[in-house]
């Protein structure tokens, strides 16, 4: 199918302008796809520079200027196989997050990343959507009472007071 007047590109385009994230709105629970590099934490292989991947945000610095976020993987990680870690894997339903996934994936709760604002704005991040009401509950119930992370981590993120 021919697009003569560009009307699909236009379309594309615009979609594109409404997901791009804005550093001033960003919010708890908003899932975010962006490109994220080793500066970020991630660890690259197969001589990739950067990978796209979904977070999570889960809170901000007390500074506000950067977001603590959690990495939404299509399989799970092979060095989180351990009992400890297996137990930080939430489940991410395709059927409750069909605008964003293409198949069931695992949140991982094992590895708060730090990541400045205007980074995933700048690198041109995308809303995708935001955890839905339950998902977000159960998660934070996780993180605030998991010993994965000291309580300084937490109050960094807001995860507790």
């Amino acid at each position: 199918m021919e697009d003569k007047d560009g009307i699909l590109k236009k379309l594309q385009a615009q979609s594109t302008k409404e997901e791009k994230v804005d550093a001033s709105s960003i919010s708890v629970g908003d899932i975010i796809y962006v490109p994220l590099d080793e500066d970020d934490g991630l660890i690259l292989k197969d001589g990739y520079k950067e990978r796209r991947k979904y977070i999570v945000v889960i809170g901000f610095t007390p500074e506000g200027i950067a977001v603590g976020v959690l990495l939404i993987n299509s399989k799970i990680n092979s060095s989180k196989y351990s009992q400890e870690l297996m137990a930080c894997q939430y489940p991410l339903l395709v059927r409750n997050y069909k605008h964003i996934l293409d198949y069931d994936s695992w949140l991982d709760c094992s590895d708060i990343f730090e990541i400045p604002k205007l980074k995933i704005a700048g690198k041109g991040g995308q809303l995708k959507g935001t955890l839905l009401d339950e998902d977000k509950e159960l998660i934070f119930r996780f993180l605030r009472e998991t010993d994965v992370f000291d309580n300084a981590t937490k109050k960094r993120y807001g995860i507790i007071k």
